[in-house]
């Protein structure tokens, strides 16, 4: 039986960037958090998951592959309720400007208080109950986590502002008139949905049928963290 190892998250990124399997965008210019480049070899390990990707379910299971434009009109994504609920809720350093996701904060600082030693069993199990709900949580609910835990901006001990909802599309306009507002998909998923007239007389009539996209989407996200986990473009499915 293989014996366990533990890894050092830390020391392999340092690793994998040393060695140009990937590092962060433009950082002669200091980097911008949440945009990646891949080197020759993270490239090629990339070209090689989406062929097998690719190879089961468009070949093996017989999806239908399309690729979209990743240049999506407003009135799509108003229709697919993007506009309106595709955020989440962020805080600001009052004083800094700086941003912070709201939800990762307070679950953040409330793990730290479960390492405190004195604190007590009955604050455990409340905090224990809070941490699954928090991301469900409405700007109100949060605002009251935050005063009743007195939460603070993590860098600078500041006062934090209110929770806002905020949009995590990347907007743009089209054309040159700027008259036509759009935005970068956030997801692969609506260039599917709009064609499925389309797959479907491909398809002869025929139901069920399976469609297949693999492309880059894009979410201005607040804090971007955990390294290629969560970025603010990547290859989507």
């Amino acid at each position: 039986m293989l014996e366990e190892t533990s890894i050092d998250r830390s020391e392999m990124e340092n690793l994998l960037k040393r060695r140009f399997f990937y590092d962060q965008s433009f950082s002669i210019y200091g980097g911008v958090n949440g945009l990646y480049d891949y080197g020759p070899v993270g490239c090629a390990l990339k070209t090689n998951i989406i062929s097998l990707w690719r190879r089961h379910f468009v070949l093996e299971e017989q999806m239908l592959e399309i690729d979209c434009s990743i240049l999506t009109p407003e009135i799509v994504l108003k229709a697919s309720g993007h506009v309106d609920r595709f955020a989440d809720f962020m805080l600001k350093d009052i004083h800094t400007g700086e941003s912070f996701r709201a939800d990762h904060l307070i679950e953040d600082h409330l793990e730290k208080l479960l390492d405190i030693q004195d604190i007590s069993d009955e604050k455990k199990v409340e905090i224990k109950r809070i941490l699954p709900q928090i991301g469900n949580m409405n700007a109100t609910d949060l605002q009251e986590l935050i005063e009743q835990y007195n939460i603070k901006s993590p860098n600078t001990n500041n006062d934090l502002s209110e929770p806002i909802a905020f949009n995590l599309m990347f907007s743009t306009s089209i054309g040159p008139t700027g008259q036509m507002k759009g935005y970068l998909r956030p997801e692969t998923a609506q260039g599917m949905f709009v064609n499925f007239k389309r797959l479907l007389e491909f398809n002869q009539g025929h139901l069920p049928f399976a469609v297949a996209q693999i492309g880059n989407s894009f979410r201005n996200e607040i804090s971007p963290r955990s390294g290629l986990l969560r970025v603010r473009s990547t290859a989507g499915k």
